[in-house]
């Protein structure tokens, strides 16, 4: 999906076009129907270009070019309708030829309904489709998107159809640049506010998809984000519409499987409104808060779990995962022991290692296990949130690792001072390695810093 074009037809009748489109679409007639099909057709565009001039020239035209719509169903598909005699070229051909004609002779409702029927015709996620099909489907809606003026309320079925498409065959990278866009498109789409607050819920929904991979969370919470700050600011919905909708939004927030900084939503005034609603105090659990707040929320409120769709034990197991990382959090560069972290995830030394494995594999955190120590090295760790109590102890490692710098080069040159080059190399290399040890184990941890292997233990 390109910049907006401009249809350009070659010069030529009506009954030129129909001659081109009966030559494809008569494939869905028996052979024997095929040419008096065709035939009936091109008489009657004739009698439209030789009315042209005429009060009802442009009904008869467009009452052919209705008939030659409603003859596409199936063209795309690998059917008994002969869909195979036609190359990818044929087909994509025969729809921007069609939809050319209905853009420029159609208006209104009717023009709707007719792009409509060709969008399904392309786009029936419940048609057997054939996988070297799924390419020509795509630049066929994608033409047609691009054909229909910046404001045309039609581009939101366009692409909506393609979305679609696109996640029922797991073709969601096609539309990455699209997602860059919709903002845009949203702001100049002539639609209801309802369907545009719609079209971002499908988009999110698809996102998530079995087939969009880790990759794609992030896309989806920002997705969401954008969900939730249309709402927030769009004055079409009632208070009662805005507060259901940013309750469904951060529940979908929380399902998320591998998100665990949501700490923006917080900062969306919706959000704020929603103070005091059980949804609203989980969410403020998930930003700073533990697996016993967790447990505490539930006591109370496991209808809520039901009614959001929130599954307790993706949640339990999410919360756990976030109270290890912050653990680590105020250990890097540190030793964390399995004792403490067992204790923070009230589980045993025994299932320590595994959840470790678990919160690296999430992302939020990097680091050595030591299973003859008993303990992880911590590298990075990710902060669900960054506010002053982080900036402090971030100045703090920093001032530490500053210090440590000094003492490195005064040692240094203490001992040029002292000897010369010759007796100050011996003396270094007896010297430097626990400065070095001080800068290493004070420094800010590096963030691209690889998660390792657990050591092996002692054979007994």
């Amino acid at each position: 999906m390109s910049a907006d074009l401009v249809p350009v037809l070659n010069d030529g009748t009506l009954r030129d076009y129909t001659e081109e489109l009966t030559l494809l679409l008569s494939r869905s007639y028996p052979e024997s129907q095929r040419a008096e099909w065709s035939e009936a057709l091109i008489k009657e565009a004739a009698a439209a270009d030789e009315a042209a001039e005429a009060a009802d020239g442009a009904a008869q035209a467009r009452a052919v070019l209705t008939k030659l719509v409603q003859a596409t169903p199936g063209v795309t598909e690998g059917t008994d309708r002969g869909a195979w005699e036609m190359a990818d070229t044929e087909v994509e051909g025969l729809f921007n030829l069609l939809m050319t004609l209905v853009v420029q002779n159609f208006e209104g409702e009717e023009r709707a309904s007719l792009l409509a029927h060709l969008v399904q015709s392309v786009a029936d996620t419940n048609a057997q489709v054939a996988a070297e099909r799924s390419v020509v489907k795509y630049r066929i809606l994608a033409n047609l998107f691009n054909v229909l003026p910046a404001t045309s309320p039609e581009r939101l079925t366009v692409f909506s159809a393609l979305l679609s498409l696109v996640s029922v065959n797991g073709d969601m990278d096609f539309l990455e640049t699209a997602l860059v866009w919709l903002p845009t498109w949203l702001a100049q789409w002539d639609v209801p506010a309802s369907e545009k607050s719609a079209c971002l819920r499908r988009v999110a929904d698809a996102l998530q998809g079995p087939d969009c991979g880790p990759e794609w969370v992030a896309k989806a919470y920002q997705c969401a984000l954008l969900h939730l700050r249309y709402v927030s600011q769009e004055t079409a919905f009632s208070a009662e519409e805005r507060r259901a909708t940013a309750e469904r939004i951060i529940a979908d927030v929380l399902r998320l499987p591998k998100l665990f900084e949501m700490d923006e939503l917080l900062r969306v005034p919706i959000t704020a409104e929603l103070d005091g609603t059980p949804i609203f105090a989980l969410l403020k659990v998930f930003v700073g808060g533990t697996h016993a707040d967790l447990e505490a929320w539930r006591g109370p409120h496991a209808a809520e779990l039901e009614r959001l769709s929130l599954d307790a034990d993706a949640l339990s197991r999410k919360m756990r995962l976030l109270d290890l990382a912050t653990l680590c959090a105020r250990s890097v560069s540190a030793e964390v022991s399995y004792a403490d972290m067992a204790a923070v995830l009230n589980v045993s030394l025994d299932e320590v290692e595994a959840w470790v494995i678990d919160v690296i594999r999430a992302g939020l955190v990097s680091g050595k296990l030591s299973q003859v120590k008993q303990s992880f090295r911590v590298y990075r760790s990710t902060h669900r949130t960054f506010d002053k109590p982080q900036w402090t102890a971030l100045e703090e490692r920093l001032t530490q690792w500053q210090k440590s710098i000094q003492t490195l080069i005064t040692t240094i040159q203490s001992m040029y001072a002292r000897g010369g080059p010759d007796r100050a190399d011996s003396s270094v290399q007896n010297r430097v390695p626990n400065a070095l040890a001080d800068v290493v184990g004070s420094a800010p941890a590096a963030e691209d810093a690889p998660a390792a292997a657990p050591e092996p233990a002692a054979a007994s």
